[in-house]
């Protein structure tokens, strides 16, 4: 491996030895200059190592402390990275969710892809989420059938990614997700209660373990009228997230001078 992905070699060992218990939850790691003394490498290295598994949320560095493995109670961050009822909590956004249905012993050679399992079932979770009165997101979550009973004792003021972390105790460690622009069907307008000619963000997203393997598949439908993203570039990170507006036309020129717009995309 180049000199200049050391810290992702480094980083990935850390990962094994968590996963493989030889670092507990909830441990101090040791200090940085003992972690360079060990990987024999310089302690610059190492903290760009641990920065990078706090990024995926694994770590939780506490400055002057030390940097402790994640647990799924003080583990924030990858829950934070998830929820969607999360993130317009943080922008003061008061969300509603309804479970429409819950299924189970579903098969579907997609989830079967995705989940890597051959002929395996699968649960799924249907909800529509409201923002101050006004349906937004029609949403379907997917687990293994293994996990049916998260969905069939699930509540809808819960966040569902917290209610998953806390009755699996699965790390969650990243989410990846691909939108796609697409016009409703008229199952999901009656829904959303759209009419006409209706266009929505196609969201697809899977939330991964510490040890690599999906563990929850969702699709969810964000209605056009009312969704943007904004997304902010620094360096090589790239963050973004779901801006809502329900009541009145975004000037959007205008918001690249919003402070406020920007302040946690760091």
């Amino acid at each position: 491996m180049g000199k200049q992905l050391r810290y992702l070699e480094i980083a990935q060992t850390i990962k094994t030895k968590i996963r493989q218990g030889v670092f507990p939850q909830g441990q101090c790691l040791p200090s940085q200059k003992e972690l360079a003394s060990i990987f024999n490498t310089s302690v610059m290295t190492v903290r760009g190592a641990l920065a990078e598994l706090a990024q995926e949320g694994i770590v939780n560095i506490i400055h002057g402390v030390g940097t402790f493995v994640g647990t799924t109670n003080v583990n924030s961050n990858a829950i934070g990275l998830q929820g969607f009822q999360n993130e317009m909590g943080n922008q003061k956004r008061s969300i509603t969710n309804a479970v429409l249905s819950c299924e189970h012993i579903i098969r579907d050679a997609r989830l079967d892809e995705l989940f890597c399992t051959a002929g395996g079932t699968y649960s799924c979770l249907t909800r529509l989420r409201t923002i101050d009165g006004t349906p937004v997101i029609l949403q379907r979550s997917y687990v293994k059938s293994v996990h049916q009973e998260i969905f069939s004792t699930y509540h809808a003021e819960d966040s569902l990614y917290q209610y998953f972390t806390s009755r699996t105790g699965l790390l969650i460690t990243q989410g990846k997700e691909i939108m796609t622009p697409v016009l409703l069907e008229e199952d999901e307008k009656r829904l959303l209660k759209l009419e006409g000619l209706a266009t929505a963000f196609f969201s697809q997203r899977v939330s991964i373990s510490i040890d690599d393997a999906i563990v929850l598949y969702d699709e969810a439908y964000l209605a056009g009228p009312y969704v943007m993203m904004a997304s902010r570039k620094l360096g090589k990170t790239s963050v973004f997230k779901y801006l809502i507006n329900t009541t009145t036309t975004t000037e959007r020129e205008r918001s690249f001078s919003d402070p406020s717009l920007w302040e946690d995309l760091v």
